[in-house]
C-alpha cells in the first residue's frame, strides 16, 4: 500500500496541536488539504505568513521565545536555503523549538528546475549547531521523527518526500529513538541509505540475492545527531561499504559516514554514491538524473559487483583464477 509522507506528518502534527494548546503550524502560502484540516480544528494556530520564508522563520523563533512550539512548512528547498541566516541566529542560536517540515525532498521537484530541488538541505543544516535532521524512508517514519522532534524541545528539520512510497516498517513494532535501523540482513556488502534510496537499496539487494551476494542494508533517518556508536559497530562489522542517497555529494551521509571510517580508523572498501556536484539548470527529472548519476538499480548493482569483483580478485591466487568468481 502506497503511503503519502505529507499526511503522515499533517496527522501526526494534528495529533500533537490537539494535546498542546502551545502548538501551533506556520506555512508560506503553500496549501495542503492537512493544513486545512488543522486550520478546521484549530484556526487560530494556523498562520499563512505568505510568500515570506525568511520572515517566517523569525515570526517562528519569536513565539518559540513566547513559550510555544512552532511547525513551519514549506517546500524545502525554500525553507532552508532562502532563509539560513533566519534559521541559523534566530532558531539555533537560541536552541528554539521550531520543527522545519520540508516538503520535495531532493529532486521531488525536479522538474521545476533549480528553485524547487532540495539537493544541497542536508548539507546546510548539518553545519547549524544544535540542528537535528530527520530523513524518514516511509509514512510509518514521518509520523514517528514528528513525535521525537517535538520532545526533543530544539531545532530539527524534517525532510519529506513528496511522492507516496510503500510502508518498509510496521507501525506497531519499530522503535525510532536509535536513529538508524538495518531494514535487510547480509555480510557481503553494507549499504548505508537515507530517505527514499533506503527503498532502492532494498531492491539492490533482493536483485544482488539473485547472484548469490548478500546486502546488508541500513537506513539512515536521523542524519544529525547521528548515532556515532551504532554506526562505528556498523562499519566494524562490514566487508564493504556504500552510502546512497539522493543529495549532492558533498556534505550529505557519504562525507558523513566517510568521516566516521576515518576516525575509526578501519580500512574498508568505501564508495558514496548520490546526485553529482553540480546545478542542474533547467528541469531535472529524477528518472533523467538517476540514470546519469548510476542511482539505478543496474547502475548501483553494477557498483556492488564491481566492489565484490575487485576484492576477491585481489585475494586469489593463480592467473585467472579470480576472473572466474567475479559476478557479471
Amino acid at each position: 500500500m502506497l503511503l503519502d509522507f505529507r499526511d503522515a506528518v499533517f496527522d501526526a502534527v494534528h495529533k500533537t496541536m490537539s494535546q498542546d494548546k502551545d502548538a501551533l503550524i506556520l506555512y508560506n502560502d503553500m496549501g495542503a488539504m492537512g493544513i486545512d484540516k488543522i486550520r478546521a480544528n484549530f484556526p487560530n494556530r494556523v498562520i499563512n505568513v505568505g510568500i515570506a520564508e525568511q520572515n517566517m522563520m523569525s515570526v517562528a523563533a519569536g513565539l518559540a521565545l513566547a513559550g510555544k512550539c512552532v511547525f513551519t512548512y514549506g517546500i524545502a528547498a525554500h525553507i532552508t536555503a532562502r532563509c539560513y541566516e533566519q534559521i541559523k541566529l534566530d532558531i539555533c542560536s537560541m536552541h528554539l523549538p521550531v520543527i522545519i517540515l520540508g516538503i520535495g525532498s531532493g529532486l521531488s521537484y525536479g522538474v521545476d528546475g533549480p528553485t524547487h530541488q532540495a539537493n544541497e538541505d542536508i548539507a546546510i543544516m548539518r553545519a547549524l549547531p544544535g540542528m537535528t535532521i530527520y530523513n524518514p524512508a516511509d509514512a510509518i517514519t514521518a509520523t514517528a521523527v514528528v513525535n521525537l522532534a517535538y520532545h526533543s524541545h530544539g531545532p530539527a528539520y524534517i525532510r519529506m518526500d513528496k511522492e507516496q512510497h510503500e510502508a518498509i516498517y510496521n507501525r506497531d513494532t519499530q522503535d525510532f529513538t536509535e536513529g538508524l535501523a538495518t531494514v535487510a540482513f547480509g555480510g557481503d556488502v553494507t549499504i548505508i541509505a537515507t530517505g527514499i534510496l533506503v527503498h532502492r537499496a532494498i531492491a539492490v539487494s533482493e536483485e544482488l540475492a539473485k547472484d548469490g551476494v548478500s546486502v546488508r542494508v541500513v537506513d539512515l533517518y536521523r542524519i544529525k545527531p547521528c548515532n556515532t556508536q551504532l554506526l562505528r559497530n556498523v562499519i566494524l562489522g562490514s566487508k564493504r561499504i556504500v552510502t546512497l542517497e539522493e543529495h549532492s555529494s558533498v556534505g550529505g551521509i557519504g562525507s558523513l559516514i566517510a568521516d566516521l571510517i576515518s576516525e575509526s580508523g578501519v580500512k574498508v572498501p568505501f564508495t558514496k554514491l548520490s546526485l553529482s556536484d553540480e546545478t542542474y539548470l533547467g528541469s531535472a527529472s529524477r528518472a533523467w538524473a538517476h540514470e546519469r548519476c548510476g542511482l539505478t538499480v543496474d547502475g548501483i548493482v553494477s557498483v556492488l559487483k564491481g566492489m565484490v569483483c575487485a576484492e576477491t580478485a585481489n585475494t586469489v591466487s593463480g592467473p585467472g583464477e579470480g576472473a572466474r568468481i567475479c559476478l557479471r
